[in-house]
């Protein structure tokens, strides 16, 4: 009886281990999968939220530019007109806007590519039916690789209040010319919303730009410290 123990129990002993991996292994399995399924889920959802944006904001200035090329000014003001209304800004706002440009955007040919953009912006006749805006800015990698620089003139644009829920925004539609590598490109579709006092950002339709820039918007500030301690610009 104790030889057929001795020679069963290692036998038994290795069917038990080997059940025992199996079920491990399989645990395991399940888990990196899950894990997976969640992050790839994520990463879909951030890209869908940031398409819907995009194109929201792509109609946005795309019904701006048919009101700019029909140049039609309605006095109707039902309350939906009142609340996003293509108007001059308030008048005693600031006529001109001076701030720098000093933002991330994500490489989206390289997910693990950053770069870095630094320069300044101007707004002209904020309050007219015709204000303009132009941007001169560098950009480079964050290894300190790559540097070039940008410029973004010739624009064409209309001012939208936005007074939904006492939001404190002021919208730039319209199209600009923004130079690349291979010459300047006209007539691209450019959104810069004036956010409170503080803050801007600059949004500019990545698929007339091959996106160089990433399909998240460009920020900024509305202070230009060039204007404030000139001796550190000189």
């Amino acid at each position: 009886m104790n030889r057929i123990f001795l020679v069963f129990f290692p036998f038994a002993l290795a069917i038990t281990g080997s059940i025992i991996s199996m079920v491990l292994f399989g645990s395991i399995s399940i888990y990196v999968f899950a894990t997976n399924s969640f992050d790839q889920s994520l990463q879909d959802t951030q890209q869908a939220l940031q398409d819907s944006i995009n194109r929201e904001v792509q109609q946005s200035i795309t019904d701006t530019i048919s009101s700019i090329d029909n140049s039609t000014n309605s006095s109707s003001s039902g309350p939906e007109q009142m609340q996003r209304q293509i108007i001059p800004v308030n008048s005693s706002a600031n006529d001109i806007v001076r701030g720098g440009i000093t933002s991330l955007q994500n490489d989206p040919m390289n997910n693990g590519t950053i770069w870095i953009l630094g320069g300044v912006y101007e707004i002209e006749n904020l309050t007219s039916e015709s204000p303009t805006f132009n941007a001169s800015f560098y950009m480079v990698k964050t290894n300190g690789s790559s540097s070039h620089s940008h410029d973004i003139y010739d624009s064409k644009l209309r001012a939208i209040t936005d007074n939904l829920m006492g939001n404190n925004s002021t919208s730039l539609n319209g199209t600009s010319t923004v130079t690349m590598r291979e010459g300047p490109v006209a007539n691209v579709p450019i959104n810069i919303t004036l956010l409170g006092d503080s803050a801007a950002s600059i949004w500019l339709d990545a698929g007339k730009l091959n996106k160089h820039f990433g399909t998240s918007p460009i920020f900024g500030t509305q202070e230009l410290k060039c204007d404030e301690v000139i001796d550190l610009c000189r």
